[in-house]
């Protein structure tokens, strides 16, 4: 499954929204990133495309109350994705013919009893039974339609009691509760990991054993820092060991390794869940990958990680996950950069009243992914007219406001001279060779 494009009306701060997700070449796996500023509505983008592509009633579990979600004093909010679906994944429940491409939509409604709105599916045709959302991806029992979504807060542990109702869940609600929940973590997955182990440890099953070594072969490529690899797996614990030979606990590591080490081991298990083990996994270059399709969401990708991981992290989704469609929401140009052609969408602030949500053009995507992360800062995708502190920029006024006196000839002040002689040897730092001025 693929979702092709999203159309949102009076959803909480949008009053009209449409963006459509496919490759210049047709395609859809790779990254796509939402941009933009806090409170721009990158979260309810990604919650809006859940939602849909869910359904009504699983989303009802995960949306607690639907208060708040219809913008302003209207009466309605609409969101509508259409997906593309996979000829040999993706199943139909019996009710009608396979269709083409086909659209689902949820719809937040005000009732006229009580005042409080409610969530549920919007009109699709005439006959329920023949709804290809229904019998598709919004059915428990349809093959094929693996989706996923991640909050910021992806924990190896910490989930409060009431969240792990929804973690245990068997269905697509586990996959999505840390996007819509706080106090979730990621455990189960692990403990998914554990005891297949242990099943293995007593029958030696081949399934068991190709299902954990591409576990081990996945965890170990690259994906963490430090040389950092999957050791052993035991009963009790998944142990890493780094490029020193430090070997610890999975859960006595960063927050940052545990944060992408916990999504990467949820994102395999619910393809597991989805479609089992044969051929799930296959070498490419030398290389361990997941084969399979589906929809993967992830807000603030970059919490927790080093520049230098935010660079790195999302080729490594790409490739491992070669046949994916990411979504993710980034303040890092370092994540931004990743983006596939057609793959940045802008957000703009509640204060910018005379701008739109937009893809960036591809010229505007090139210079993005082709420049240096100042330069992505200072461009049209992150806005910002400076990279520098407010101090330094205070700095900078200030020797420019000197310079140009005694340019002039003015006489400086003595506190003046002495500011000047110190700002002189700072400004050697602000400019020195290989830097960019900047509009400061």
């Amino acid at each position: 499954m693929y979702v092709k494009s999203i159309k949102l009306e009076n959803v909480k701060g949008f009053k009209s929204l449409k963006f459509d997700f496919q490759r210049p070449d047709g395609t859809y796996a790779g990254w796509t990133v939402f941009v933009g500023g806090n409170a721009s509505g990158k979260s309810t983008l990604l919650k809006s495309i859940a939602l849909a592509i869910i359904g009504p009633d699983a989303g009802r579990q995960l949306l607690g109350t639907p208060s708040g979600w219809i913008a302003g004093s209207l009466h309605r909010a609409d969101a509508r994705v259409q997906i593309d679906w996979d000829k040999v994944h993706d199943g139909f429940k019996p009710g009608g013919k396979p269709p083409g491409e086909f659209h689902a939509d949820v719809r937040w409604q005000l009732e006229k009893s009580d005042n409080l709105p409610v969530f549920r599916a919007a009109p699709l045709s005439k006959n329920k039974r023949t709804d290809p959302a229904r019998r598709g991806p919004w059915n428990p029992n349809a093959p094929g339609w693996f989706s996923a979504g991640y909050g910021p807060m992806r924990r190896l542990t910490g989930s409060s009691s009431e969240s792990v109702r929804f973690s245990v869940d068997r269905g697509c609600v586990s996959r999505f509760v840390t996007l819509f929940r706080e106090d979730a973590a990621l455990s189960e997955s692990e403990t998914w990991l554990k005891t297949n182990h242990s099943r293995w440890l007593e029958n030696r099953s081949s399934d068991l054993k190709e299902l954990l070594d591409g576990m081990s072969d996945l965890l170990s490529d690259e994906l963490l820092p430090a040389g950092m690899k999957i050791s052993k797996t035991t009963v009790d614990h998944v142990y890493v060991k780094d490029g020193k030979g430090l070997e610890l606990p999975m859960r006595d590591i960063s927050d940052g390794c545990r944060s992408i080490y916990a999504t990467v081991l949820d994102l395999v298990h619910g393809m597991f869940a989805v479609y089992g083990v044969d051929g799930l996994f296959a070498k490419e270059n030398g290389k361990t990958v997941v084969t399979q399709p589906g929809v993967v969401l992830i807000d603030e990708i970059e919490a927790h990680l080093h520049p230098a991981w935010q660079r790195d992290i999302p080729e490594w989704f790409k490739q491992h996950f070669p046949r994916v469609q990411f979504f993710v929401t980034t303040h890092s140009p370092l994540v931004a950069q990743a983006a596939d052609p057609n793959g940045v969408f802008l957000l703009p602030s509640p204060t910018d009243l005379d701008a739109e949500a937009r893809a960036l053009n591809s010229e505007e995507t090139e210079r993005l992914r082709l420049g240096r992360a100042e330069k992505t800062l200072l461009g049209v995708a992150f806005g910002l007219r400076t990279v520098r502190s407010g101090w330094a920029n205070k700095m900078i006024e200030r020797w420019k406001l000197l310079n140009a006196k005694t340019k002039s000839g003015v006489p400086l002040a003595p506190v003046e001279r002495v500011d000047f002689e110190d700002l002189k040897k700072q400004m050697v730092l602000v400019f020195e060779p290989g830097q960019e001025r900047e509009n400061v």
